[in-house]
């Protein structure tokens, strides 16, 4: 048991270092001017066992993006049963971001979802990796009371809709360049204005206060 225990633990310690290698070279000296075989050499890692890691280059790029992802939906999960469900994505997703602030990772952040931007094949991955994101917080939410059993649609649309309106939120913070509270303000107005701006795209304006 022990023997295992420690094997998980440099498993995790080695994926650590390469993913946190991986991103100050991706950022220093741009996707294309980065081999696998780089990031393995700098983080004194084989490539053999790199490419176990991570089988592609955009693997290896997007790792600390799927890193925060596991962090979000293992904080989804953590949530109440009975608590709304967009109520409880809105407070992962804070938690997360929060998170990225109190361990100084913000900026690198901010930083790596600017560069994923540059690189059309970067960012078409970084969209698959959302996509699965989404299928696994439809499977986290789906079973909750407040949905219909055997019908996922519901879920799936909350997950949608809430996906969008975290994405609004981070083009808005990421163009003024503000903290992270500022972040999570930006998704709170992104989430009220939700359904006021759906039913008046609809031609249903909301009623007036």
């Amino acid at each position: 048991m022990a023997t295992t225990g420690r094997r998980e633990h440099n498993a995790s310690r080695t994926r650590r270092i390469l993913t946190r290698t991986a991103v100050e070279l991706f950022l220093s000296r741009g996707f294309d001017g980065v081999t696998v075989e780089n990031v393995a050499d700098a983080a004194d890692v084989s490539p053999r066992t790199t490419y176990r890691y991570f089988p592609t280059k955009e693997d290896l790029a997007l790792a600390y993006l799927a890193d925060l992802d596991n962090r979000f939906l293992d904080s989804v999960r953590a949530r109440p049963i009975d608590e709304p469900p967009l109520t409880s994505l809105r407070h992962a997703m804070a938690d997360t971001w929060m998170w990225l602030e109190s361990s100084g990772e913000s900026e690198t952040y901010l930083a790596l979802q600017t560069f994923i931007e540059t690189h059309p094949g970067l960012l078409a991955a970084n969209l698959r990796r959302g996509y699965r994101q989404e299928e696994l917080l439809v499977a986290a939410l789906e079973t909750r009371p407040v949905f219909q059993q055997g019908n996922d649609l519901e879920a799936r649309l909350v997950v949608a809709a809430f996906a969008g309106a975290s994405r609004v939120a981070l083009t808005t913070w990421r163009r003024s360049s503000g903290t992270v509270a500022m972040l999570v303000h930006a998704l709170d107005t992104c989430i009220a204005t939700l359904l006021p701006a759906l039913q008046s795209a609809s031609g249903n304006p909301p009623p007036s206060n």
